[in-house]
């Protein structure tokens, strides 16, 4: 059995006390793990991606409680499993998703994922509105319409190395956008935004 360590110890109690620095090093640390883990379930990168912001999410909605965990691989390790279980059920029978996702006396904690998780989207897309024309255009085709380099600078006429520089230095304007204007949310979508290199 997996004996807590006093790093572990030490980042649940921050981060149940709203230290929110040490967020982004506990998700460094086990995103990995969690994303493994998710992978070898589904065979699916995309939704094991999806897992691991879930996960991460949820981490960061239930901070305050964070000090009570025993042991933080088990507890990383039952979360991922039941969010691929639910996303499987999920799929195949959707009427019944809230029942499974949310039985009862979970519904606090559903309407702040869901807020959460609409106030991450609202301050990405500020960020990327922000960013120049190209950049935009750029970032938007490779981000969030996941088209490759050579696709996009076939699509936008540009060459591949073009389209290179525009996305690093849009992915540098995001995050310090971020960073800058999002406060605890923003440390939490600059960890989400390393699952989408």
């Amino acid at each position: 059995m997996h004996e807590q360590t006093d790093i572990e110890r030490e980042w649940l109690i921050k981060l149940s006390r709203g230290d929110g620095s040490v967020f982004r090093e506990l998700f460094d640390h086990y995103h990995p793990f969690v994303y493994s883990f998710a992978l070898r379930m589904t065979e699916s990168d995309p939704i094991a991606k999806d897992v691991v912001q879930d996960v991460f999410v949820k981490i960061w909605v239930n901070r305050e409680s964070l000090h009570a965990i025993e042991n933080l691989p088990a507890y990383l390790n039952r979360m991922t499993r039941n969010l691929v279980l639910n996303g499987m059920k999920r799929r195949a029978h959707e009427e019944s998703l809230i029942r499974d996702l949310f039985p009862a006396g979970n519904e606090r904690n559903s309407t702040e994922d869901a807020t959460l998780a609409k106030e991450l989207e609202a301050l990405l897309h500020r960020a990327i509105d922000h960013l120049p024309g190209q950049q935009q255009k750029v970032y938007r085709l490779g981000r969030m319409k996941g088209l490759k380099h050579e696709d996009i600078a076939e699509q936008l006429q540009i060459s591949r190395e073009t389209v290179k520089k525009h996305m690093m230095a849009a992915v540098r304007s995001v995050k310090d956008y971020l960073q800058e204007h999002g406060g605890p949310i923003g440390l939490l979508a600059i960890c989400l935004l390393k699952l989408y290199r």
